[in-house]
């Protein structure tokens, strides 16, 4: 009799259990909401995030596919019409389904029901395409799982060359007619724009629409012709304003192996045996000393809708040394900011891209120390309240002959508990500047925009970078990219592929009768040719310089 009564209780704990539903999100890109490019696709796969959505886990499951799966189902209703959602796995904390084509495009709301207890409603936009890329390893960013015509792997020693075909998988292509619940047929969805970019270029689309797989789509496009090679070089596919995760591919200009970072500092490049023996290991020993002149101009709301502007500018040193553990063969396997030239690269939200990666900061020596004709400079280390070690100083105001002007500078750290003494020279170019940069106070996300500038180190990059937030009540949700050009080349049009990531600048009001523009920013920089020192303890040493100009910046 008791375990008939506990057998009732246990029962009736599960069922008063009401699902509830966090976020909804493409399959594959995970692109948030609310970013502008954002949305869930007629027939598209997608994702549904939360807490009590099923009372256990099933697998993915074959065709034919359903609307209830182990007691629960999902509907979405926009405009009055309600569609069921056609189910591929369900686990107590996301399910996974394929939004009917029939779904009308518009703001409607989702439920889900989990075994007779319904969810309260969350919002889903719902529009006609809005691609998502599938990444190696299904994180929405790094490399993308393309396969070349012959149906291989892109990889580092299977690169791509312009003028190839090849296969983008994902999901969101667009609508398809007939039964989505079994097996497809694979129809060119010609009457949906699609727009995809290669390292920046637009690239000739010879397919896109479904696989024979419910909901998954795929592209077979052709690889433009000028594309910069490297290993990370960008793709981005793009419906009207709805754009994909950015992703990654190797593009080589002949042979199978793409190339070594093209504009960079060769003194600094990680090889292949290093990664290995670091990966092997789990863990590996970095420190950074560098020297930096930042230049800041930020235009602020005052009261009655007036601006002021303001600017900083001031030369800095500063440097860190750590012990990295963790999965380290993602961290060099992500292509996660890997500069290849004329290619950008989008990151959404404020997550950190690597939760699992474990820093012990490490003790170099106090003080370090810095050589130049403007005159010698010291940097003390600093420990904080959690035993974070840390160096900073600052050396100067930014004006000529105080500090960093270009010329020799010779850095040195005496050595510590747990870093030897180092010692090494860099050569500081000239300053960057940015020429056109007061008339990117306001940028319209619609179009691109082209950045100029002189000065800095000819013979390396300069990255552009810029980011965008939206606030609802206490969340934040962010967009930012980097792109990269030669120096020498003096300008870089940033695609509008890129821009419509960004939110617009919200008009918030933190109190009665006040209203301030939350302003995103747009940045530049030049890292100077850098030099990698040697020590006892320290595994990748370096020594460098570099310039960054920043700017707030209204994005329209």
């Amino acid at each position: 009799m008791y375990r008939l009564v506990w057998a009732t209780l246990l029962c009736g704990g599960w069922a008063s259990a009401q699902p509830v539903v966090s976020a909804v999100l493409n399959n594959y890109s995970y692109v948030p909401s609310p970013l502008p490019h954002h949305g869930i696709a007629q027939g598209s796969i997608f994702v549904i995030f939360g807490t009590g959505l099923a009372n256990g886990s099933t697998g993915l499951q074959s065709v034919p596919l359903r609307t209830t799966l182990e007691g629960v189902s999902a509907a979405v209703t926009v405009g009055g019409v309600t569609r069921a959602v056609i189910l591929y796995y369900v686990t107590p904390t996301q399910v996974a389904g394929i939004l009917p084509s029939s779904t009308p495009a518009g703001a409607g709301t989702i439920t889900l029901t989990n075994n007779g207890r319904t969810s309260a409603a969350a919002p889903i936009r719902v529009v006609q395409s809005a691609f998502g890329t599938l990444t190696l390893d299904g994180t929405g960013s790094g490399p993308a799982a393309v396969f070349d015509a012959a149906n291989q792997l892109l990889s580092p020693d299977n690169a791509t060359h312009p003028g190839d075909v090849i296969v983008l998988y994902g999901t969101g292509a667009g609508p398809s007619a007939g039964d989505e619940t079994a097996t497809q047929t694979q129809t060119n969805l010609t009457s949906v724009p699609i727009l995809v970019e290669i390292g920046g270029k637009p690239a000739n689309v010879l397919y896109h629409g479904r696989t024979v797989f419910p909901g998954l789509d795929q592209i077979n496009v052709v690889v433009p012709a000028g594309v910069a090679a490297g290993c990370g070089v960008s793709v981005a596919v793009a419906s009207g304003a709805y754009v994909s995760n950015f992703t990654t591919i190797p593009v080589a200009p002949s042979g199978a192996r793409c190339p070594a970072l093209e504009g960079g500092d060769d003194a600094l490049t990680i090889t292949p045996d290093e990664i290995t023996r670091w990966v092997g290991a789990g863990r590996f020993t970095t420190g950074s000393f560098g020297l930096t002149r930042q230049s800041t101009y930020t235009v602020a709301d005052g009261a009655g809708g007036a601006t002021t502007r303001a600017v900083l500018r001031s030369d800095i040193a500063s440097a860190s040394y750590s012990r990295v553990s963790g999965n380290l063969a993602r961290l060099f396997n992500s292509n996660f900011f890997v500069p290849t030239l004329n290619s950008c690269i989008v990151t959404t939200g404020l997550t950190n891209p690597f939760p699992d990666l474990v820093y012990q900061g490490l003790d170099a020596g106090t003080p370090l120390s810095i050589a130049c004709p403007a005159g010698s400079r010291s940097v003390a280390r600093s420990t904080n309240s959690v035993g974070v070690i840390s160096y900073a100083a600052e050396l100067g105001n930014a004006s000529a002959g105080n500090y960093l002007d270009a010329g020799r500078y010779t850095m040195s750290g005496p050595g510590g508990v747990d870093i030897g003494n180092f010692s090494g020279s860099i050569t500081v170019a000239p300053e960057l500047e940015w020429t056109n940069r007061a008339a990117l106070e306001a940028i319209t996300r619609s179009a691109g925009v082209t950045v100029t500038w002189t000065g800095g180190e000819p013979s390396t990059f300069v990255t552009i970078q810029g980011q965008s937030f939206v606030t609802q009540g206490t969340q934040v949700t962010g967009s930012s990219f980097q792109c990269w050009a030669r120096n020498t080349d003096r300008q870089f049009t940033i695609p509008a592929t890129v821009l419509l990531t960004m939110p617009a600048s919200q008009t918030l009001t933190p109190a009665p009768g006040v209203t301030l523009l939350q302003r995103g920013s747009l940045a530049l920089a030049t890292v100077g040719r850098g030099t990698r020192v040697q020590a006892s303890g320290l595994d990748y040493g370096t020594l460098g310089s570099q310039f960054g100009i920043a700017q707030s910046t209204q994005w329209r």
